[in-house]
């Protein structure tokens, strides 16, 4: 502690010594001669250095306030004023608590961020209206201030200067009191936000809409809508060294293992950033395998998959100004599955599943199929398919490969266009464009009619994932196949499809296997991947992520229960 005392006291003297030397060089400059337009950019440089060394000096004289407020409330101005130099949205204002004691106070906010109603009216109006005659001592006028605000809302007090600017900043109003080390500090934020919207990128026929949107305390509110327990807990943290943005890991106590939720909360601590802008940034660096080309985690923008994953034992977190969540840990079967498939029948939620499964195979495996058979396995090909295939081929100068090499890009450059422009015009270009240059791009003989069926129903495929996350891997490892099929024909495809399952079975995101269920095989998990069976049966919790509680509430009634007897009672 001496030790850095010391430290502090000397960098403290040092910052003091430097500004006392800019000032005094300047002034020299203003001596011999200064031009008439640069006199008023010199003047206000020597009022913000005059205002430097007033803070300077004063924490070299008591370096212990460079980090605590001391109760001098004009000195705390200074320092605000010198660390927010000028800004027009934070607003800084003294005034007098009481209309008998007359005590020196002084209040910060950003205006925008804070609700001026309560500020004015709840917070400041009732301070300076405060009829109290007892003797007004620092003690005293905390207490009466800290009685007046009860009505106010949440009400705390801190000493650090690093939690008051960091609260003010964020929409508090900050109340600093002459002589008073204790800063109030009130809840007063309000600051402008979308109202709920409804799902876009995860939507859905049937079931609920909502979706997150930009504020965390929203995010809180909507899961504890749906979680109406308090086994529901948000542990908050804050991550970003300079935008410090609230971060919430959301978990139901009793249900999630212990030691995944200190493994999350260790990563989420030792995050260190200058700003974090989005879910995403937080994300990577909770992946144990940063460069898998595999997601780690899912980002979804629905409040009821993640209330439903947080009843399965997973961790969600909950980043501010981001409308996604972040869910971990997550399995290869969790991209592949949405809230849609509980809120349909069960026979409707094991077709979408199985057409998914479908269109995955066919978005990796058509088109090198197609390179493998027609170019390298021609033996293979049942002679008619081969005829017609060499027939359709007849004038094209290019070989498959390169057909699927120009039709791939093509697809990805339509993708990307449809992406970047206003969404009325999207879909016309997605439509006319495809019609169009696929047309073209036949009559002009570059590509033969079989390979535009098969791209079309490659770049379908490749996108039925639910999850946007889970289309780019394929889209990449769709090349490796390409190269595996055009080099060594069906066996490169085999070798291919070796090494992804090989891959994928090594990875265990916080200790969870990626191919859960199916490697390591667990068969009573087969219930809920693939297939879908009824709701009842679904009463256990996946045994992968090792909740503390496996089974769930009691299963239904059976439906001989219901029968009716012959007096229409139920047996």
């Amino acid at each position: 502690m001496a030790k850095t005392f010391r430290i502090k006291k000397h960098e403290t003297f040092s910052r003091a010594s430097h500004t006392m030397k800019t000032l005094n060089r300047v002034r020299k400059q203003m001596v011999q001669g200064i031009q008439t337009h640069q006199l008023s950019d010199l003047t206000r440089s020597l009022s913000r250095l005059d205002k430097n060394v007033s803070v300077a000096m004063h924490e070299a004289q008591d370096p212990g306030s460079a980090d605590w407020f001391d109760g001098d409330i004009e000195m705390a101005s200074t320092r605000l004023s010198h660390m927010v130099d000028q800004s027009p949205d934070v607003i800084i204002r003294t005034f007098e608590v009481g209309k008998h004691w007359h005590w020196p106070a002084m209040l910060v906010y950003v205006d925008g961020l804070a609700s001026n109603e309560m500020i004015d009216q709840d917070t400041v109006q009732r301070l300076m209206d405060a009829a109290s005659k007892e003797k007004p001592t620092p003690e005293a006028v905390l207490k009466a201030c800290k009685m007046l605000l009860v009505t106010v809302g949440h009400v705390t007090s801190t000493q650090s200067w690093d939690s008051l600017t960091t609260k003010a900043l964020t929409g508090n109003l900050v109340i600093f009191l002459q002589d008073v080390p204790n800063v109030l500090i009130i809840d007063t934020v309000k600051f402008p936000a979308r109202g709920i919207p409804s799902t876009t990128l995860e939507p859905s026929v049937k079931g609920p809409q909502e979706a997150f949107n930009e504020v965390g305390l929203t995010h809180m509110d909507q899961l504890r809508r749906w979680i109406r327990s308090p086994s529901l807990h948000f542990d908050p943290h804050t991550v970003g060294v300079i935008s410090k943005s609230p971060v919430a890991i959301a978990y139901i106590k009793g249900v999630v293992n212990e030691e995944l939720l200190a493994r999350v909360t260790d990563r989420v601590e030792r995050i260190q950033r200058d700003l974090v802008t989005c879910a995403n940034d937080v994300g990577e660096y909770l992946s144990g395998h940063r460069q898998s080309i595999f997601p780690q985690y899912r980002l979804t923008e629905r409040v009821d998959w993640v209330a439903r994953q947080l009843g399965q034992g997973k961790i969600a977190i909950l980043v501010e100004n981001d409308p996604f969540a972040i869910l971990l840990p997550v399995t290869l079967m969790d991209f592949y599955q949405t809230s849609q498939d509980y809120a349909l029948s069960w026979w409707d939620g094991t077709l979408v599943r199985l057409i998914r499964l479908s269109g995955l195979i066919v978005g990796l495996y058509l088109m090198p199929l197609y390179i493998a058979l027609t170019s390298v396995n021609t033996v293979l090909t049942p002679t008619p398919l081969l005829l017609t295939i060499d027939a359709s081929r007849q004038g094209i100068p290019f070989p498959p490969v390169v057909e699927v090499v120009i039709m791939y890009l093509i697809i990805e450059i339509l993708r990307e266009a449809s992406n970047r422009l206003p969404k009325q015009l999207a879909v016309t270009l997605g439509t006319v464009g495809a019609v169009v240059v696929g047309t073209a791009i036949v009559k002009a003989g570059i590509v033969d009619d079989v390979m535009i069926v098969s791209a079309t129903l490659t770049a379908l495929g490749l996108f039925t994932s639910p999850a946007f996350e889970m289309s780019t891997p394929w889209r990449w490892l769709f090349w490796a196949m390409i190269v595996g099929a055009y080099f060594l024909g069906v066996l490169g495809m085999v070798l291919v499809t070796v090494a992804i399952v090989a891959y994928l079975a090594s990875l265990e995101p916080f200790g969870v296997p990626y191919l859960t269920p199916f490697g390591p095989v667990r068969l009573g998990a087969w219930a809920d991947a693939w297939v879908r069976l009824p709701t009842p049966v679904l009463r256990r919790r996946p045994i992968a992520l090792r909740p503390k509680v496996r089974q769930g509430a009691q299963n239904n009634p059976t439906p001989d229960q219901f029968r009716l007897g012959p007096q229409g009672g139920s047996r």
